[in-house]
């Protein structure tokens, strides 16, 4: 074996062990996230250690801290969409931005010493980029897992709420009880829920209190139901009949986007059905004959 093909087996090795440590610290990461959201829904406080590694990158994240306020708030917004609203949590994104880039430039020197001339290069090239964006990456694929864990509850929830109402509850207790009932088996919307009881129990306005919530979250589903809520308190409609109303047009707007999916399905198989199957058949069909022909031609 030659030293060039070690090198490449060895650049393929420390590819794969980097990949699986990305993996790994993603399912720690999600099931953190997973435990936090329990931990606020039923009330506590998420401590967020500092470590001597974010001591070291402290001064140099700092110097990637958005100057604007608009910037800022930004940042801060797609942060609490992907359930990091602590204190801190800026610093520590910025900490982790720091580390990723870091590590792209050590992962892609080393590339670059063990694989000479243009493929290291390319290999610099690569690490250095997904060094830039690999924490952009992981917060939006972490708003994204939590978006889709709301959405996925929200109909429920609006059921919930829905009958907690009829029942006589005040909109406060309804949306306190619906919170500690999806508690354990939708801790993220259970924690956004819970959140927005408290604001409305300590006298924030229920608009304000929605408006809230919908920037928390981002899901355009959770900021329409919102916007509804808002309207049917400022126009004194029933409250409980607007919801209803909603959840009926939800069900049908979400079969009807499940439809338009199904609907797309044929066209997007139709470019890997005939990768696939082409070269089959037409091994199938020309192979006879390209045998006869190798046995005309001998």
């Amino acid at each position: 074996m030659t030293p060039q093909i070690l090198e490449l087996v060895s650049l393929a090795a420390a590819l794969l062990g980097f990949g699986l440590a990305v993996v790994a610290w993603q399912r720690v990461k999600r099931r953190q996230m997973i435990e936090s959201a329990q931990l606020v829904a039923a009330g506590g406080e998420v401590v967020t250690p500092k470590g001597v590694l974010r001591a070291l990158v402290g001064p140099v994240a700092q110097a990637l801290r958005p100057k604007s306020q608009h910037e800022l708030d930004r940042l801060v917004t797609r942060l609490a969409n992907a359930g990091r609203r602590g204190r801190d949590e800026t610093d520590r994104f910025l900490e982790e931005k720091v580390l990723w880039m870091l590590g792209g430039v050590a992962f892609g020197i080393g590339a670059m010493a063990m694989i000479p001339g243009l493929p290291g290069f390319l290999a610099f090239l690569l690490a250095l980029l997904v060094g830039l964006i690999g924490a952009d990456r992981l917060l939006s694929g972490r708003t994204a897992d939590r978006q889709g864990a709301v959405s996925r509850g929200l109909p429920g929830a609006v059921d919930l709420l829905v009958t907690c109402l009829d029942a006589g509850l005040a909109l406060e207790q309804s949306v306190a009880r619906v919170a500690a009932d999806l508690s354990h088996s939708e801790p993220i919307l259970a924690e956004e829920l819970r959140l927005t009881a408290s604001e409305l129990e300590a006298g924030v306005s229920l608009p304000d209190a929605l408006r809230r919530l919908s920037r928390r979250v981002g899901l355009d589903e959770l900021a329409a139901m919102c916007g509804v809520l808002a309207q049917a308190s400022a126009l004194g409609a029933p409250i409980a009949q607007t919801l209803r109303e909603y959840a009926i047009a939800s069900r049908r707007q979400r079969i009807a986007f499940l439809e338009e999916r199904a609907g797309t399905l044929s066209t997007r198989l139709t470019l890997p059905l005939a990768l696939c199957l082409l070269p089959a058949a037409l091994l199938i069909i020309l192979g006879p004959a390209a045998v006869q022909l190798m046995k005309v031609f001998k």
